[in-house]
């Protein structure tokens, strides 16, 4: 799959004529904040109630949660490059923030798809029995095993020369461009739509109890969110990286390397030239920020569509605002260091104050 190390490094130059350097790390420390905030609640909650945590459905959520707080860790590699417009992590920080850009990428879309079948398995148990957890532990082993033999070739044409860039050729950056667009994202999008389909005909055609009805429609309604989260965040890079590939006239900084771009027609003037590099800094940035935002989206989604979780989420706020409340008062009243006794001169002896008898006692 395309690295997004191509696009964001060498989509925009050093003489930008946008706040490259000021918008994508306020935008990276806001989804690195907001992001890893709400998963590690989503966890919270899943973890700490037996029963919810031993569904299928949330196990593949929990995948799903941890693929995007691994993207998540890879933000602080965005805001350092960002802020200086140079590559100055080295190449194995190049190699494993490309890596880790695709198998997050592969995770998040193919747990995606294996909960929209899941999903329609638990609605229409009829056509077949629900899943049982051996086959949810098969199926995430699967899934990240996929996505690592996707992932892996890529490596070895990333190009380390004081910058991050791809070693390929125009002509052959089809060859990873096609089979990631339909593998990464055709395909698993087809796969969500079809079942996120039958499910709804099937709610429709068989009316069950009220209850299990408003269970199943909210919980298809997040896997629809979710999907058009990534769906959205991932269009406009797949729409760049062709444009990029195909135009003949875009000489494009975003290019993986320095492949000879066609020459203009005559007609274009500087204008048109500045209009055009202008517009595709701008899009370009905007697909970054739609990718560096993609992981936070889910925990809402989940808090909001899932009021067992709400509630939970609710009792437990209150308990841990306790808890900070309490370790802040122990901070207070507890001393930091215990009192010292005053030191005595050398050879005298100490005697306590009620030990020493009055002078009319004492005769």
């Amino acid at each position: 799959m395309p690295a997004i190390v191509n696009l964001l490094f060498n989509t925009v130059s050093t003489n930008t004529t946008i706040s490259f350097s000021l918008v994508l790390p306020l935008v990276s420390i806001l989804s690195l904040l907001v992001g890893v905030g709400g998963h590690l609640l989503m966890w919270l909650v899943l973890m700490r109630n037996p029963r919810r945590r031993s569904k299928p459905s949330s196990v593949l959520l929990l995948n799903l949660s941890f693929a995007d707080l691994c993207a998540l860790l890879t933000l602080p590699c965005v805001l350092l490059s960002a802020s200086s417009q140079n590559w100055q992590l080295g190449g194995g920080v190049c190699v494993l923030l490309s890596f880790m850009t695709s198998l997050t990428a592969g995770v998040d879309i193919f747990s995606l798809a294996a909960l929209s079948v899941l999903r329609y398995r638990i609605v229409a148990p009829s056509t077949r029995p629900p899943a049982t957890p051996a086959q949810v532990a098969g199926t995430v082993a699967v899934i990240w095993l996929v996505s690592i033999a996707m992932a892996l070739p890529k490596v070895t044409y990333i190009q380390f020369d004081s910058g991050c860039t791809w070693s390929v050729g125009r002509g052959h950056w089809l060859g990873f461009l096609v089979p990631a667009f339909l593998v990464y994202y055709v395909a698993p999008l087809l796969c969500i739509a079809l079942h996120c389909g039958l499910i709804i005909t099937h709610l429709y055609r068989c009316r069950g109890t009220l209850a299990a009805d408003h269970r199943n429609k909210k919980a298809t309604a997040l896997l629809i969110g979710s999907t058009l989260v990534f769906a959205i965040s991932w269009l406009p890079y797949y729409v760049l990286e062709f444009v990029n590939v195909l135009s003949p006239s875009l000489d494009s900084v975003s290019s993986p390397v320095s492949w000879p771009a066609s020459p203009a027609p005559s007609s274009t003037t500087p204008s048109s030239s500045t209009e055009v590099s202008l517009l595709w800094e701008v899009t370009s940035l905007s697909a970054i920020l739609l990718i560096c935002l993609a992981p936070c989206w889910n925990p809402p989604l989940y808090f909001l569509l899932s009021k067992p979780a709400l509630r939970q989420l609710r009792g437990l706020l209150p308990i841990m605002h306790q808890h900070w409340r309490a370790a802040t008062f122990l901070r207070h009243i507890v001393p930091k260091h215990a009192p010292t006794q005053p030191h005595s001169q050398p050879g005298s002896q100490h005697v306590p104050p009620q030990h020493i008898l009055p002078a009319t006692q004492a005769q």
